[in-house]
């Protein structure tokens, strides 16, 4: 674990560099809990509407060559503990050209925090149609980003360049891109990651976890033996329990 924590992000990024590019389909969907098919809306479909005025807005974040429905089965799981919860599961802003959707490029196979960057301006128009349209604006503290791989790197990232100051979030077998350039005590930020990971190793969330405790964020990190690239039910019951808790429900 010594030598983990002394990995800097940029040793961890280039060691991740093929691994994102070459990253299938199959392998950044969650197969713990595979969605149905089917077809989300670009700008954020609603996953389940609560009978009563939400008091709290999960928003999703699939993974490369994803959709929005390949989350959405964690919002209709969830909905029982979570309560008065919206869940919203967008697709991401760009088509990768192999077919589903992409946050940011990595067609030639190279993990560019230059490209994460460009890629801010799309995930803050899409992020923040939704919080408006459900009436978030003013109580960002009430929402949290839920993301895994590509879609976990701009959830933190949101946080961590301090453009985003929501309540939570969880990254599944995500990283940390760039160094924070702000801090959020009141930012809660699990990160998951499967310790058998392939494409995204584990250390790339001890490194995140450091960079983030430092900057003064509140910081979990658990590292799961035996899982992979993916979400596990053990890992999706983790969140779930991290989030009741944040925000009391």
């Amino acid at each position: 674990m010594t030598s983990s924590r002394s990995k800097s992000t940029c040793q961890v990024a280039v060691a991740l560099t093929v691994a994102l590019g070459c990253a299938t389909a199959n392998a950044e969907q969650p197969v713990g809990q595979q969605a149905p098919p089917g077809r989300a809306a670009s700008s954020g479909a609603p996953v389940q509407r609560p009978a009563v005025r939400p008091t709290h807005l999960v928003i999703f974040l699939h993974g490369l060559r994803g959709s929005g429905s390949v989350m959405a089965p964690f919002g209709t799981s969830w909905q029982k503990i979570l309560g008065a919860t919206k869940f919203v599961s967008p697709d991401a802003p760009f088509r990768h050209r192999g077919g589903g959707r992409e946050w940011f490029d990595v067609n030639d196979q190279v993990l560019r925090p230059d490209r994460i960057a460009g890629a801010r301006q799309a995930f803050d128009d899409l992020v923040g149609a939704i919080v408006e349209r459900e009436g978030f604006e003013n109580d960002l503290d009430k929402v949290a980003f839920v993301g895994v791989s590509q879609g976990a790197i701009m959830g933190l990232d949101a946080v961590a360049s301090g453009r985003w100051k929501v309540g939570a979030v969880v990254s599944f077998a995500g990283l940390l891109p760039l160094p924070p350039a702000a801090s959020a005590r009141e930012t809660a930020v699990l990160l998951l990651h499967g310790g058998a990971d392939q494409r995204i190793p584990a250390t790339a969330s001890v490194a995140a976890a450091n960079q983030l405790k430092s900057a003064g964020f509140d910081v979990t990190l658990e590292v799961v033996p035996g899982v992979g690239h993916t979400i596990s039910s053990e890992e999706a019951a983790k969140a779930l329990r991290f989030l009741a808790e944040h925000f009391q429900l």
